[in-house]
């Protein structure tokens, strides 16, 4: 499976290893004089067992992968208008992957926000240890007001799969594992005066304006859906855009769009145009669908689509062709089984993986997923000899 990983080293002056949790804790302390009581601290989280097998059409080749995953999730409430959130990822990763792919330690290392929050703390030609913190938040409340400032989630989001309007961290729809996803070290604001109405802004950290991002978004209600504009400065370049979520008839409809232009009038970038539109619908045998196309006007040839489509994208160019579809649906067994099927293409290049997916729920806490992502297309299937993965994953949430 070692076509999901390439080292990158284009990052730019990376900052020194930041203090591990207990110094949060300490700070906020001496800045609140308070005492942390077991009332005001929750902690929750997951240890998962994921194990894969990548092979070959004809069975001649078969890679295994294994990821021992656990997360701590901590919350504390230091007083009505504070609150820490921080979050601990750790990955014990094995197999193929690890001995078959150059640098793999570097690359899981190689933190992508403005501080550096990455430690490997084992490797071996057979194993890495991974682990990271992907939240450290401070949130202050005032009624209508709310402010976070550290490594959050900005979620300015409408649609599933692309998302135009996601500026600041878009994920990668096949890091199916990655349930949380990538959070960004930012500062963020909103006030809003009702349930669908508010300002927000956003301000992703970087060294210069060019490294960072800036923007603004108004949010309302309007003819049933809720819409919303939003305006800032993306890297290198300057954008505006647009989303919107409602219904047409009994099927959810949503979309968005973004317009993208350089700064530089020197500059051979050119101006792009991202957009998605989304549906989904409960037909009457209770199967679920649900659908979404996109434009991808920044679309750029990569040497190695693999490498990039298993990566977080970025808002101008979030996907590997022009055009993208995903279809899916899904339908419960019973009470705890769920079965889907997935669909993820491209009209304008050689591109289709398909998803099928059971999970299955043993107890309150406890769930397995059998996964399988099947690669099809000369643009996928030109950089691997095992385009086939199976996924089996038991999870034990506390």
């Amino acid at each position: 499976m070692n076509f999901l990983f390439s080292y990158r080293s284009d990052s730019t002056s990376k900052r020194s290893k930041i203090l591990p949790t207990f110094l949060w804790a300490l700070i906020i302390t001496v800045i609140f004089g308070v005492e942390i009581s077991a009332q005001a601290l929750q902690f929750r989280g997951y240890v998962k067992e994921l194990g894969s097998l990548a092979f070959s059409n004809d069975l001649g080749t078969v890679n295994y992968d294994n990821i021992v995953h656990n997360r701590l999730e901590t919350v504390w409430d230091a007083n009505d208008n504070f609150e820490l959130k921080l979050d601990l990822r750790n990955r014990l990763i094995s197999g193929n992957s690890v001995s078959s792919t150059p640098l793999y330690a570097d690359f899981l290392d190689d933190d992508p926000g403005f501080l550096d929050m990455s430690w490997i703390l084992l490797e071996s030609d057979a194993h890495v240890l991974h682990s990271t913190i992907d939240r450290a938040q401070l949130t202050y409340f005032n009624g209508p007001f709310e402010a976070t400032l550290g490594r959050q989630r900005i979620n300015w989001g409408q649609t599933f799969v692309w998302s135009p309007n996601d500026l600041f961290n878009a994920y990668a729809y096949l890091d199916f594992d990655y349930e949380e996803r990538p959070g960004t070290d930012a500062f963020s604001a909103e006030y809003a005066w009702g349930f669908a109405s508010s300002v927000n802004l956003g301000y992703r950290f970087g060294d210069s304006l060019n490294e960072s991002v800036i923007a603004v978004m108004y949010r309302d209600n309007f003819a049933e859906y809720d819409i919303q504009l939003l305006a800032g400065s993306h890297f290198d370049e300057w954008m505006v855009g647009a989303g919107w979520s409602g219904y047409f008839r009994d099927a959810g409809f949503k979309g968005e769009i973004s317009y993208f232009q350089p700064k530089s009038s020197s500059s051979t970038e050119k101006n792009i145009v991202t957009a998605s539109m989304g549906f989904d619908y409960m037909l009457p045998n209770a199967v679920y669908i649900s659908g979404e196309f996109l434009y991808n006007g920044g679309f750029e040839s990569a040497g190695n689509t693999l490498a990039q489509i298993s990566q977080p994208p970025s808002a101008d160019n979030l996907f590997i062709a022009k055009t993208g579809f995903y279809l899916n649906g899904s339908f419960s067994a019973s009470p705890l089984t769920t079965i889907s099927l997935s669909t993820l293409g491209s009209f304008d290049e050689s591109v289709f993986i398909l998803i099928p997916q059971v999970s299955y729920s043993i107890s309150e806490n406890t769930d397995l997923l059998f996964l399988s992502q099947l690669l099809r297309g000369d643009g996928l299937t030109a950089f691997t000899n095992t385009p086939n993965l199976l996924f089996f994953r038991v999870k034990w949430s506390f």
